[in-house]
């Protein structure tokens, strides 16, 4: 499994903008072959954001990042962000029975 956690610095004024937007990707995401989940979280402190998704396999993340909604979402927010987005990516494993 993949686990994606991408922060994204967002300009304060932007904010309420960005997620609206990020609705359309968060529900195309979770349709397309390999997602196990796709989410969008804000940091209770800081008002941060940040994306973290689970994947089957590097293959089917690669896929989603070639899709309309995904390009489109990145060109849209470029704007709006203060710095590049922070991509973290982890290999992981589940452990069942806990």
């Amino acid at each position: 499994m993949i686990i994606v956690n991408a922060n994204l610095p967002v300009k304060e004024e932007k904010k309420d903008e960005v997620i609206k937007q990020a609705e359309a990707l968060i529900n195309a995401s979770r349709t397309h072959e390999g997602n196990i989940s796709y989410n969008l979280y804000q940091d209770m402190l800081d008002d941060s954001l940040i994306f973290i998704e689970k994947w089957k396999s590097k293959e089917s993340l690669e896929a989603h990042m070639q899709t309309p909604e995904f390009i489109e979402f990145g060109e849209n927010i470029k704007e709006s962000l203060t710095a590049p987005l922070d991509i973290k990516l982890i290999v992981g494993e589940e452990i069942e029975g806990n």
